[in-house]
């Protein structure tokens, strides 16, 4: 349902013949390349036994971000591998068309779990989403001049460019330092790193076509961290009885976790 909703907002704005500003941009976001799974009802819920006339709107949307996340973590990645080349047979890029920046090998694998590219001839190791932010004229020019790379606007350099990595090593022969490196994060995920220090909107237009609007320049360093947090979230055993998950003991000896605060104990294995 919520697919055809979305079809049909979009052919709707799409047709409209003087559209304000304000519905242009609307329209530039529903164009921007998403499109939705799935949705969850309080059908749903009503199924699985819960009494819905207790259960707000604010809950069902706090409900469906959770799910959201937790499927994202989870199950997003590998399900849409599969799916799309395993059954619909989309097609990848050939890794044999793709030559080392460093040092022109063809002998390049990928690593899908990584997401990187290796080469088998010097061991360089890149990523084809990760950008390297160039500040000085005299390293950016050349960039410049070749029309690659997108504006760093609020840089105080003239010039300066996020650079895709593998440019970067092509043209100087090395690995950029990790704190020169950039992710472009696309909405709706870059909506927690709005505000927040060292984070760049990406205003140009060249960008928010590649990205899609409301896309954001985020230090590959911040994403590590969320990501590690995740990870450390994710792998916090919580007490399936009283909720709670700061005061748990792992006994992995006998494969069981115990709840200090409600004493409960379970069958729990670690990964």
């Amino acid at each position: 349902m919520v697919r055809e909703l979305y079809q049909r907002l979009r052919e709707y704005f799409n047709n409209l013949p003087e559209p304000t500003e304000e519905k242009r941009q609307f329209i530039r976001e529903l164009n921007a390349g998403y499109f939705p799974i799935t949705s969850v009802h309080r059908d749903d819920l009503e199924g699985q036994g819960f009494d819905v006339e207790k259960i707000s709107d604010d809950d069902m949307q706090n409900l469906a971000e959770k799910m959201a996340d937790d499927y994202h973590e989870q199950l997003f990645w590998p399900s849409m591998e599969v799916i799309a080349g395993e059954i619909l047979s989309f097609p990848k890029v050939k890794t044999k068309d793709i030559i080392c920046p460093k040092c022109n090998s063809e002998n390049i694998r990928y690593d899908i779990h990584e997401s990187r590219f290796h080469c088998g001839e010097c061991s360089l190791a890149w990523d084809d989403k990760l950008y390297v932010l160039v500040e000085f004229p005299e390293e950016s020019t050349p960039f410049e001049e070749q029309g690659t790379g997108y504006p760093a606007w609020e840089s105080g350099d003239n010039g300066a460019l996020y650079m895709p990595e593998e440019d970067y090593i092509r043209h100087t022969g090395k690995s950029p330092e990790r704190d020169k490196c950039y992710r472009a994060v696309c909405w709706p995920d870059s909506q927690k790193y709005m505000g927040t220090k060292g984070c760049e909107p990406i205003q140009d237009e060249n960008g928010m076509r590649d990205f899609g609007t409301s896309a954001y320049w985020v230090p590959l360093l911040l994403t590590e961290e969320a990501a590690e947090r995740r990870m450390d979230k994710k792998k916090a055993p919580v007490c399936p009885e009283c909720g709670g998950g700061t005061d748990i003991d792992i006994l992995s000896d006998e494969g069981v976790a115990v709840c200090n605060d409600c004493c409960l104990e379970w069958p729990y294995a670690e990964d």
